[in-house]
């Protein structure tokens, strides 16, 4: 390994919220006898990927995550070290419905992602016809699921509570977090809470009572945000790299290794950069490209990571052109529906600060039902998404204003075998301890998730010998 001459050179390739947690753990972390000079890179012309706020409807709302899991420490933690933890706010209302056999349904109370803790909530919602409710109960008598490798979240719900509950309860719920298909989606990486009650419990439901009466009381909300937009986040953290050398437009293309220990950076805007590390923290299929001199064989597996296409449309109504809206914080679509809606929210209810008298927000999710809907042009999109609207929620009149954002390739896919996946990417660059891979493609895509990767990959770097 080289010996340093002066302090090292990192550089972080993309400016979404993993890099920038990263570059600025670096810029506080000692490597060797020195901080170490850190330069981020990001191909298009803003910081913070696909956390995105915008002016809409005289308020910011946002265009991609619009909250925060509070389960995993991190965003509020990152919340508290940039002074914006006393402004978040948690949900007004909690409840979600589902629609499908003609009508809104309000989920059954359940632990574990919707799943219901026994068979007299899923009568009670009338999610599932009397048929599926008499499929659903069969998981108290069935024999035990074997579980000995990673299989879809679809082929055990449909074994274990059938094809009814996969599709009208488990599907939505997944689909609203990943964007995919339960039948592809891995049990290990997507629900990993269900593989353990399956692996433990000879029925699921039985498994689901058995670990809602051991669960703790909630000691809060399950989600939180910020007023003015997630963007604050990324905001905040800009403020914090005053020693980071950031560039916008400016993408790597290839990474080649050099003969003393060392990384020559070819950029999109014809640099050539030679740096001591790396955090690589873009989306899969662009860090396949960078690596695909080097590490061909690293390169073939981040490739094969699958990303699907959604979008999100927010509409303005007044508040009279409305009928009363339904209990809760909005409803899912199933796949099976075949709807242009995936999913909407009530977010005018659901957020305090979005609260107004004279106007309703909704914010919709498109693009899982009908897959080739993300694409169609605004005006189809807005006359199908307001014909969903009028079925499911009896809207009469045009909104007052729309806001279309379009996100391609924008949710990694886990499929079955991800985590084995993410296990092989790490073996083969075990033997570059200086390139670190960080982002949503990997070990989970929400914010909290992406934060604690990119803060990770800074403290393996880090962690790493620096003469």
């Amino acid at each position: 390994m080289r010996q340093l001459a002066e302090r090292a050179h990192i550089a972080v390739i993309g400016g979404g919220i993993t890099g920038l947690s990263a570059a600025r753990e670096l810029s506080r972390t000692r490597l060797g006898a020195a901080t170490p000079r850190v330069t981020l890179l990001e191909a298009s012309d803003r910081l913070g990927g696909k956390i995105r706020s915008s002016e809409f409807a005289d308020t910011t709302v946002d265009l991609g995550p619009e909250a925060l899991l509070t389960a995993i420490p991190a965003a509020l933690d990152l919340c508290h070290e940039l002074g914006l933890a006393d402004e978040l706010v948690a949900p007004a209302q909690g409840r979600t419905t589902v629609w499908t056999r003609g009508r809104l349904r309000e989920l059954p109370p359940g632990i574990l992602g919707g799943l219901p803790d026994g068979v007299l909530p899923i009568v009670r919602s009338g999610i599932l016809s009397p048929a599926g409710v008499v499929r659903a109960g069969a998981d108290l008598l069935l024999p035990r699921t074997d579980g000995a490798d990673d299989r879809s979240v679809g082929s055990l719900v449909r074994r274990r509570l059938g094809a009814q509950a996969l599709e009208r309860m488990i599907d939505p719920l997944l689909g609203g977090i990943y964007g995919g298909d339960p039948d592809r989606l891995s049990l290990s990486a997507t629900a990993p809470r269900l593989e353990h009650l399956a692996r433990e419990h000879r029925s699921l439901i039985r498994g689901l009572r058995a670990a809602g009466k051991r669960a703790p009381a909630s000691s809060g909300p399950m989600f939180m945000t910020l007023p003015g937009g997630l963007q604050r986040l990324i905001r905040g953290l800009q403020r914090q790299l005053s020693t980071v050398e950031v560039h916008c437009n400016e993408g790597v293309q290839r990474l080649t290794f050099l003969a003393d220990g060392r990384y020559r950076l070819s950029t999109t805007a014809g640099r050539n950069l030679t740096v001591d590390g790396v955090v690589v923290a873009v989306p899969a299929y662009a860090a396949a490209q960078i690596l695909g001199d080097s590490v061909p064989e690293a390169a073939g597996l981040l490739g094969g990571i699958e990303y699907a296409s959604v979008a999100v449309m927010w509409l303005s109504f007044r508040a009279t052109s409305l009928p009363p809206l339904p209990p809760g914080s909005g409803f899912l679509v199933p796949r099976s529906e075949r709807r242009t809606l995936s999913a909407c929210t009530w977010a005018s209810a659901k957020w305090p600060h979005l609260a107004r008298h004279d106007r309703v927000l909704l914010r919709c999710s498109i693009g899982r039902g009908r897959p080739q809907a993300a694409a169609l042009d605004e005006p189809t999109l807005v006359r199908d998404v307001l014909g969903d609207l009028r079925e499911a929620i009896g809207v009469r009149e045009d909104p007052l204003e729309t806001h279309l954002a379009r996100w391609e390739r924008a949710m990694p896919q886990y499929a079955v075998g991800h985590l084995e996946r993410v296990a092989r990417l790490e073996q083969t660059l075990a033997g570059q301890p200086r390139i670190r891979l960080a982002g949503a493609a990997f070990r989970g895509m929400g914010v909290p998730q992406c934060i604690a990767q990119g803060q990770a990959a800074a403290a393996q770097l880090a962690a790493g010998r620096w003469p």
